[in-house]
């Protein structure tokens, strides 16, 4: 903190510099002004917490000066020191918001009041400022989700906005209303990416997602990503060029996607409307992204396939005879026979697939449907707009799973407390959401709940709470590099485990082995 200590007299001026212990009060730095317009230049310099202020001065006296801070909108804490015992000096020191009038000669106990009262005043009001500054913040988020989610609704056909309605929506969330592209995206391997790389955090991956956009496109399209669902996403985007708009879109698109595939190792399927749009044409220009989307090819294989895609319905009987009777090989096999069959075809697109979705979906509300228990229990169904061919056999496996499971509540409830043994046996293995489910043959979101639900923890706060349980008795009682410790316990990045570390315990790795080694 600052202070400016403005006196004509440089004896004054030293007296209270020399009479008050600064460092007791925070006070780091002071500057000495013999007139007002000095002081004031001072004040706009270094915004100091105190000012300290003679009421007689030459060029621009106190009166003036206190005026000038409260024209000037200062929240500087004035402390008059003047030899003019004068009410008119103590009204302008309070319109000013002075904290004291002190008259000379003063006394060091005087002058150190005055600054515990200054220092006290000036931060609450900074307190308070961060409090509104916070208050603005969380405000301007839910207004931010507000809006997004209006247009969210729009988009998916819930709700009706006219035109002018829209265009203030546009307005707000920083989009013009003409010159715009439009493409519907499905993250594809989103789930592994968010259960591996971002250990289960989803708004860090959004995060990473945002950012690379902002950082690709900020220079040249003004753009907002609109995320329908956990798979949908609608990138708008919009540029002031009339001269060959859409190559430049379509030019965009691809750094975009290139550098979430590099960055992050994200990739995307995406449908793109051909023309440019304005918000008039904004639900047909989005059906047609959503038509070219699902037309996207999922398999790298032949152009001209040999094979005819499998029958679902040959399938059907198998599965449902295997769930019945709980054979889990056998639900293994019948599916993975059936991914294989899909894989030999060399093409497939998406809406084929969607067509697969649904017929798997009403298999699974029919077994669901013969039983209350079964029908509360299943996680839900397949989402149509699942892209990636490996987390779609992944979930219809455990989604059959979880029909022949469910059968018994006893084989369920071991089953949730297997995982907590393995976790505990593996915390320093690669361990994520995905690889538990898949191992255990459980959804992600099932086993997520019943897991809660026995143990009153999420899986990702075990797992890192028992790790940081072994970071600290290994940080204790070994010498171990931080590397090689975040190693051991199933972090790759040393930096991320720091970061968790002073999460959990409030001091970085290297803080708290050094203060127990201190101690």
């Amino acid at each position: 903190m600052k202070v400016v200590i403005a006196d004509d007299e440089e004896h004054v001026r030293k007296g209270i510099d020399l009479a008050v212990d600064w460092v007791q009060f925070g006070i780091t730095e002071r500057f000495m002004a013999d007139n007002g317009i000095q002081a004031m230049e001072l004040v706009r310099k270094h915004q100091p917490v105190i000012l300290f202020c003679d009421m007689s001065m030459p060029q621009m006296d106190g009166i003036q000066l206190l005026q000038s801070l409260r024209d000037e909108g200062w929240d500087t804490q004035v402390i008059v020191v003047s030899g003019y015992a004068d009410y008119s000096f103590t009204r302008a020191a309070l319109l000013a918001n002075g904290v004291d009038y002190i008259l000379k000669p003063f006394k060091t106990k005087d002058l150190e009041e005055a600054v515990y009262r200054a220092v006290t005043a000036s931060q609450a009001i900074h307190n308070k400022s961060i409090e509104e500054l916070e208050k603005r913040h969380r405000l301007r988020l839910a207004d931010s989700l507000l809006d997004e989610q209006k247009l969210v609704e729009f988009l998916k056909g819930n709700v009706v906005l006219q035109d002018e309605t829209l265009r203030n929506l546009f307005h707000k969330i920083g989009l013009p209303s003409h010159n715009l592209s439009i493409s519907f995206m499905l993250p594809r391997n989103k789930t592994r990416l968010i259960d591996g790389r971002f250990v289960g955090d989803i708004g860090l991956f959004q995060f990473a997602v945002n950012n690379i956009a902002q950082e690709i496109l900020k220079s040249h399209v003004v753009h907002y990503l609109c995320r329908l669902d956990e798979y949908q996403w609608i990138l708008i985007m919009s540029s002031t060029h009339s001269d060959n708009m859409k190559n430049e879109y379509n030019w965009y698109l691809k750094k975009l996607e290139q550098a979430w595939r590099e960055t992050l190792g994200l990739e995307v399927l995406q449908g793109t409307f051909i023309s440019v749009a304005d918000t008039t044409q904004l639900l047909p220009a989005v059906a047609e992204a959503r038509t070219s989307l699902l037309k996207s090819e999922l398999l790298k294989g032949s152009i001209n396939p040999t094979h005819e895609l499998p029958r679902w319905a040959d399938r059907e009987i198998l599965l449902m005879n295997a769930i019945q009777r709980g054979h889990h090989a056998g639900l293994t096999d019948i599916i993975g026979a059936f991914f294989q069959a899909l894989h030999a075809c060399g093409s497939l697109r998406l809406e084929q697939l969607q067509v697969y979705t649904m017929e798997a979906n009403l298999l699974v509300k029919r077994i669901a449907g013969s039983s209350q228990t079964n029908k509360d229990r299943i996680d839900g169904l397949l989402s149509l707009w699942i892209s990636d061919l490996d987390e779609w056999q992944a979930q219809l496996e455990q989604r059959c799973w979880e029909m022949a499971e469910y059968g018994n509540d006893q084989s369920l409830s071991f089953g949730i407390e297997g995982v907590y043994q393995y976790i505990h046996k593996h915390y320093q293995d690669q361990i994520s959401l995905s690889t538990l489910a898949e191992a255990f043959h459980f959804s992600p979101q099932h086993l997520t709940r019943k897991f809660k639900e026995q143990y009153h923890t999420t899986i990702m706060s075990c797992l890192t709470s028992l790790r940081m349980e072994k970071a600290i008795s290994l940080l204790i009682h070994s010498d171990a590099p931080i590397a090689e410790l975040a190693n051991s316990l199933g972090y790759e990045d040393e930096n991320y485990f720091s970061k968790v570390f002073k999460k959990q315990t409030g001091l970085s790795p290297i803080q708290f082995r050094k203060h127990n080694r201190d101690r």
